[in-house]
């Protein structure tokens, strides 16, 4: 039977040893989807939704890079770790606008602080511009603090994404690609800056469309690639289809034709506890890419860097990498 991937060679010896130069570093700091899950039966995984930083340490001649994926609950514990260790310039990139991927915003430190920058990444729905979109996620009757009275709010930013144009945040640069999931959810690839490095974050994404070889393609030898994993197979055929998220089979899959070096197992559901996951979802992903794992709240992932041209993503249905077009049309939005 397929083994897991070794968490030591993926994680970190040490809570608080900090990325080395030359790497890039994820950190979940929330992995749940659809609401969080407290209790005893969801400690080892964690039960905050989505959030999940990349990092880039400083070395000489640069600074490091810390940017995060989604702001579910996950993004409060973020922000004060960060504010800690005095970082002041905070960059969200956000997958879509559900709730289990936005809530944390409502207990995010730095919104109530008036010495940061803040800088939002996404797309307009539903008739809203972006800032729209946030400004209305701190209104009444909603929320007790209303978007006008936040200290950040002359030092917000927000820079509209468009799936297939790269752009540059610090040292990191990025891509979005859209996804299968009603009302819309983009996934995004980053970089190193030298592109011989890549994680690629798509979570909230159905399986079974012409969508799935498109992604295949966009996450084409990642080093890692984080997932929507949210049913077993038996789930999923009792009635969860058309819910917009995909089984750990299915998510496999995709690693495999994607030829990704390390999948994890991400957005795991409110109702699976820690032996669910193990007993169940993991086994399913293992039968097909052995380099499987769940991923785990509070879990620091290393990642080695590759030959450039092995780590760029092939157009969909082969081609050759769009290093080219990486190099020349990404747009540096901010620092």
């Amino acid at each position: 039977m397929a083994q897991p991937i070794s968490r030591k060679s993926l994680v970190e010896k040490e809570a608080g040893e900090r990325p080395q130069a030359g790497q890039l570093h994820v950190t979940f700091w929330g992995v749940r989807g659809t609401l969080p899950s407290p209790g005893p039966d969801f400690v080892e995984y964690g039960g905050n939704t989505s959030c999940v930083e990349v990092s880039t340490p400083a070395s000489s001649g640069a600074s490091g890079t810390s940017l995060v994926l989604d702001a579910g609950t996950g993004l409060v514990a973020y922000g004060e770790a960060a504010l800690a260790r005095n970082q002041k310039v905070f960059h969200i990139l956000l997958s879509h606008f559900h709730y289990d991927h936005i809530i944390g915003l409502t207990r995010f430190t730095p919104m109530f602080r008036s010495d940061v920058e803040l800088h939002f990444y996404g797309q307009a729905k539903g008739g809203l511009e972006l800032h729209q979109v946030v400004e209305r996620i701190f209104s009444y009757p909603f929320f007790p603090v209303e978007y006008r009275h936040l200290p950040s709010r002359n030092n917000m930013n927000f820079h509209p994404v468009v799936p297939g144009s790269p752009f540059e945040v610090g040292s990191l640069v990025i891509v979005a690609h859209e996804l299968n999931h009603p009302q819309q959810a983009i996934a995004y690839r980053v970089w190193d800056k030298d592109l011989s490095t890549s994680v690629v974050y798509a979570t909230d994404h159905e399986h079974g469309t012409d969508s799935d070889l498109s992604l295949a393609a966009f996450a084409r030898n990642s080093n890692l690639l984080l997932f929507d994993t949210t049913y077993t197979d038996e789930i999923y055929e009792a009635g969860k289809k058309n819910w917009g998220h995909a089984t750990a089979r299915s998510g496999a899959e995709i690693a495999a034709m994607a030829e990704v070096k390390a999948f994890g197992l991400f957005h795991h559901d409110p109702d699976s506890t820690d032996a669910i996951l193990q007993s169940k979802l993991l086994p399913e992903a293992l039968a097909y890419f052995p380099l499987s794992f769940l991923c785990k709240e509070g879990q620091t992932i290393s990642l080695a860097s590759q030959m450039p041209d092995e780590q760029l993503p092939m157009v969909v249905g082969g081609g050759s990498p769009i290093r080219r077009t990486l190099l020349s049309k990404r747009r540096k939005i901010s620092g």
